[in-house]
């Protein structure tokens, strides 16, 4: 039996009983908060991981389910909502930082680099007006408003494993500075080995020197060389744009110096205002005025007069045109987590209307995302060293939407004295991967929250 499950388990296990037994630093009021847990129903220990492993339910229920129908044992409501409130909102940070960065073997590679891609989704909650930072007014006096916080994400493209979030107020999101809050947490060991994606959103010079000056590769996203305010417009004379696609190097001169020659020489230099928010550029220059960026940018035709741009500094060997399609298009596995996230780990079914709350229970759906995606990629890992009937016409991959449900069921088991062979278990519900998919077209709907009523 595959024991890696149960070593994730206790690795979780072990942050939360360090969080429990440190209380003081994680508690609201040091003095009297969760200082006779041991005594009470609901320790801080016991008080994350029921809020972990909520489901779909009602407080009520999950309650319930957690404490497995122990009259004695369930505490109230009232209990639990007070216990919550206790806790700081870093508790839940540092355990979804801690175990996620527990486990850096499963990560995947492409050409042995890691891809990360980055973006961001709506998470709404129940609506109320008066939570002014998250309230999005309607546009017309016949539809409802409602309340969305913003949940930026870094995620490993490969694995769908995700490596840092940061949650702002949904009327007051900036996904660019969010980005860069996030580049300053990620300290890898040897940065030549991670490539950053993203889409046109995160079009910005500042994000390209903020790679630069931390030794990372990237593959952005970007508007055509046509139009105003897009990074290319200033290599338009260097581009080959009547060509349906291309792969070239450019090359300009930045400096925070504005003379005669800079000014002539466009083709030359680019001028860099210092008054604009470009902090990480002059990490760059250093005693110098003067920076050398050199872009590689490939324009791709995707439909009849369809054209997307990509610009990058990864060098053309190993990777060529068509690997740059291929990093790019890992990108849409951020979409894909967030999917997973929102309908899986269930970071849609809050239970609280609480800000506060809402936060605990989005880090909590992100480590228990984490928790199954550890899980599904160890089990595709051996499921990928079975022998493929040749007769069978798809080939099958891992359901790592039941495998997050699994999680929430395994780590809610009690033990009973025979063990929980997860891996096998995960391994028995797989579905076809098809290579052709259906295309239709898609229809928008209104955005809102999933009431608490009847849950």
């Amino acid at each position: 039996m595959n024991d890696f499950p149960e070593k994730v388990k206790q690795k979780l296990h072990s942050i939360m009983t360090e969080i429990s037994e440190h209380h003081w630093l994680f508690s609201k009021n040091p003095k009297h908060d969760f200082m006779r847990q041991n005594t009470g129903k609901l320790s801080l220990y016991d008080t994350m991981h029921l809020i972990l492993t909520m489901g779909k339910g009602n407080t009520s229920d999950e309650i319930i389910d957690y404490f497995d129908l122990d009259y004695d044992a369930i505490p109230t409501n009232s209990a639990f909502i007070q216990r919550r409130n206790q806790i700081m909102l870093s508790a839940f940070e540092y355990l979804f930082s801690e175990f996620s960065s527990s486990f850096p073997e499963i990560t995947r590679k492409f050409k042995g680099h890691s891809i990360l891609a980055v973006d961001g989704t709506h998470v709404c909650y129940t609506t109320n007006a008066q939570i002014t930072e998250d309230y999005s007014k309607p546009h017309r006096s016949s539809e409802k408003g409602y309340n969305h916080m913003h949940l930026n994400a870094l995620v490993d493209a490969l694995s769908k494993v995700v490596i840092d979030a940061v949650i702002q107020p949904g009327q007051q999101s900036n996904e660019r500075g969010a980005f860069h809050s996030m580049l300053d947490h990620f300290t890898p060991e040897d940065p030549s080995k991670y490539i950053l994606t993203a889409d046109r959103g995160y079009e910005s010079y500042d994000l390209i020197f903020h790679c630069e000056s931390r030794k990372l590769s990237y593959v952005f996203r970007v508007k055509g060389p046509q139009v105003t305010g897009s990074i290319l417009s200033s290599f338009k004379s260097d581009l080959p744009d009547e060509q349906e696609e291309f792969d070239v190097i450019v090359r300009r001169f930045l400096t925070d110096k504005k003379n005669t020659i800079i000014k002539k020489q466009t083709d030359v230099y680019i001028y860099m205002n210092p008054s604009k928010n470009i902090p990480h550029f002059y990490t760059l220059l250093g005693n110098n005025h003067v920076y050398v960026l050199q872009l590689r940018v490939v324009k791709i035709k995707t439909g009849e007069d369809s054209y997307e741009y990509l610009i990058s500094n990864l060098p053309y060997d190993p990777f060529s045109s068509e690997d740059m399609k291929w990093i790019y298009h890992f990108r849409w596995n951020c979409e894909v987590s967030f999917r997973y996230l929102k309908h899986a780990a269930g970071m849609l079914y809050f239970h609280s209307k609480k800000p506060e709350f809402i936060k605990q229970e989005i880090y909590a759906s992100l480590t228990l995302y984490n928790f199954g995606m550890f899980i599904a990629n160890a089990a595709s890992d051996e499921n990928q060293k079975k022998k493929r009937n040749p007769d069978n016409k798809y080939i099958y991959e891992i359901d790592f939407s039941n495998t997050i449900k699994t999680v929430r069921k395994y780590l809610l088991h009690k033990d009973f004295g025979k063990p929980v062979d997860l891996i096998r278990l995960v391994m028995k519900y797989v579905h076809a991967v098809k290579e052709e998919f259906r295309h239709f077209e898609r229809h928008l709907r209104s955005v809102g929250a999933i009431c608490l009523n009847y849950r």
